[in-house]
């Protein structure tokens, strides 16, 4: 019998999971037979990480699982907890269920394409052009033309699987990071600030990479740039914990909501598929459970799918409403959570499962006196669902 062909379009953490766990599973099937698979993998960048385009905040709980694939070398911090500033400079402690780990993404992603090698070919400087449903058309050094059974889009955001395919693709928010000399209140807890003028819909933050630096950025619907500027110059917290020059800039886009990511022989993982935590913008440890349940499932794609939903619409539920409610808080409203907040235990939330989030809710309601508060929290909690029918054609 010949081997199903696999190809995988994107070396990065989600085409590398995608590959280590199809090939995990095929050499350890339930049924003890060895699934005979040839992988490969097409990358269209030199070397995997680039460019950068994620804070590097997972939690320790992700992190112990990509440690089966990697070594210690990526970690550069770990994180206790959070700091939420309202827009006038107050802010409120907080500690969760869960640790984080501050990573270096490039050492992440160049080990994990190492270790997929273990599995899978990988063609560097390779791009894919184009397909029909059985061959897929390569250009880099030389046009090229490989054949496959099951074609992977894990190309990102931006993704070319997914839009020649004509999957439906998910909004975005553009984000801008820098990496600078920051005075951080404490070196083991990220902040997050709030406000109207940092951020269009979502917020800024900063992570502490060590005592004395700190990457900075800003997550917004539109112009970043601007939201940045006011961050570093403006903030009444921030502007005067800025100590140095800028050591490194980066931008990307960040998709937001889960789309269809399955057709035929075509499947999407990973950003390209919207698989992204909507309210924080973070992605590893959500392309670590598709990596998984394509994994347990391949090669029935309908399958991975529909486990894949299984697992997480709630997650996307409860965080598709936090974000909502990112764009309708305004500036007294953020600065009266962060007061209240104080009353709030928050001792039981896990950065990876917001659906946590909604055992707070009577506590809010609870201290909220602000008539008009309560009204956007419960439009956006109890009027809005973050998985449509439309977008997986059940409508």
């Amino acid at each position: 019998m010949s081997p199903v062909r696999v190809l995988i379009v994107g070396g990065g953490p989600a085409g590398s999971l995608a590959a280590l766990k199809i090939g995990e599973n095929s050499k350890n099937s339930k049924d003890g037979k060895s699934k005979d698979l040839k992988i490969t993998i097409v990358e269209e960048h030199a070397s995997a990480g680039f460019p950068v385009q994620c804070g590097g905040l997972i939690s320790e709980d992700c992190f112990t699982e990509l440690r089966k694939y990697v070594s210690d070398r990526s970690r550069l911090n770990s994180i206790r907890g959070a700091f939420f500033f309202s827009p006038d400079g107050d802010w409120i402690e907080t500690v969760g269920r869960s640790r984080a780990i501050v990573i270096e993404r490039k050492v992440l992603d160049t080990e994990l394409l190492m270790t997929a090698s273990k599995y899978a070919e990988i063609k560097m400087k390779s791009k894919l052009v184009s397909f029909d449903g059985k061959k897929a058309r390569l250009e880099g050094v030389k046009t090229e033309y490989i054949s496959y059974d099951v074609l992977i889009g894990a190309d990102g955001a931006a993704s070319t699987v997914g839009k020649l395919a004509a999957f439906p693709r998910p909004s975005y928010f553009s984000a801008i990071q820098m990496e600078v000399e920051f005075e951080s209140l404490d070196e083991n807890f990220v902040e997050l600030y709030f406000g109207r003028s940092y951020s269009d819909g979502f917020f800024a933050y900063s992570i502490p990479i060590n005592s004395d630096t700190a990457r900075i950025g800003v997550v917004s619907k539109q112009n970043p740039e601007y939201y940045f500027k006011n961050l570093i110059t403006k903030h009444p917290s921030v502007s005067k914990r800025v100590k140095g020059k800028i050591t490194e800039l980066n931008a990307g886009a960040i998709p937001i909501g889960l789309v269809n990511f399955v057709k035929g022989n075509i499947a999407l993982i990973g950003d390209a598929a919207g698989m992204v935590k909507p309210y924080t913008g973070g992605g590893l440890y959500y392309h670590l459970i598709a990596a998984e349940k394509l994994s347990e499932h391949f090669p029935d794609l309908e399958e991975y799918k529909r486990s894949y939903i299984r697992e997480m619409k709630k997650e996307y539920d409860v965080g598709m409403k936090i974000t909502r409610l990112y764009s309708l808080l305004d500036d007294e409203d953020y600065n009266y959570l962060v007061k209240a907040g104080k009353e709030i235990d928050f001792s039981e939330l896990h950065m990876d499962r917001p659906s946590g989030v909604l055992n707070l809710i009577p506590s809010i309601l609870k201290i909220a006196s602000k008539p008009s508060l309560i009204k956007k929290m419960v439009k956006a909690f109890f009027g809005y669902s973050g998985i449509s029918g439309r977008s997986f054609g059940t409508a």
